[in-house]
């Protein structure tokens, strides 16, 4: 991993990638920063709740709340944390207003912190949003196809780097040879890693190694920490 040892950021930097990951708490416009996270929150409220329509409106709700009030008193520690308390006020409300024969059967008491369904559900998001990054890469330098790469080699773990080599240059147009493919792959695989490191140092409050690496274990992601190293 990439982490410094400095609480305050944390830099990323690899084939034209330099990130620099800041405490959410730091953050100049609550609203706005929360919106990357408005589709692990609306998967979490139609799960429990079977409603679109309760999921957007609590989520906007939530929304409304941080343009007027910010994190307030409550910013602090980790954001899925800050995020659970307030889409689970939000959708107890909306939920409140619904007539008797129309309420869906919501039990809040399961909204926990480290609930299992809010822990998969943030943890499939913060995936989302790195392979999007790792896709962006790619955009900017077609001929280093390493989301191309990354996606096939784990949709297809009996393949190859020949067959990989194959499905690659099908799909871009390029000739790559297996060699380049390969060490592409290893490429793919560290960008992905900070990626990732970068999505979960920015839900934090303490931008640090312990503070990560304890976050990446809640998570269940410490494999991937580990594949990128080979």
């Amino acid at each position: 991993m990439t982490i410094s040892s400095d609480s305050e950021s944390t830099s990323v930097s690899s084939i034209g990638m330099r990130r620099t990951s800041q405490p959410w708490t730091g953050a100049e416009n609550a609203a706005g920063f929360v919106l990357r996270y408005l589709l692990p929150m609306r998967e979490l409220v139609i799960q429990a709740a079977g409603s679109e329509t309760i999921a957007d409106e609590s989520l906007k709700r939530l929304i409304s709340h941080l343009v007027a009030q910010g994190f307030g008193v409550n910013g602090k520690g980790r954001i899925r944390d800050f995020l659970m308390r307030g889409i689970r006020s939000a959708t107890k409300s909306v939920v409140a207003e619904v007539a008797d024969e129309k309420r869906p059967s919501v039990d809040f008491n399961e909204w926990t912190l480290d609930s299992p369904t809010w822990t998969a559900i943030w943890r499939k998001g913060l995936l989302t949003r790195a392979w999007r990054g790792l896709e962006r890469l790619e955009h900017k330098d077609p001929t280093k196809p390493v989301y191309s790469i990354l996606r096939a080699a784990t949709e297809h773990p009996e393949e190859d780097v020949a067959m990989l080599a194959i499905r690659i240059n099908t799909k871009t147009g390029l000739r790559l040879q297996p060699a380049t493919i390969r060490e592409q792959l290893v490429s793919a695989r560290s960008l992905f890693s900070q990626l990732l490191e970068h999505e979960i140092a920015e839900t934090l409050d303490q931008v640090d190694h312990g503070s990560v690496m304890q976050e990446v274990q809640a998570l269940g992601l410490a494999g991937i920490f580990l594949n990128s190293q080979s």
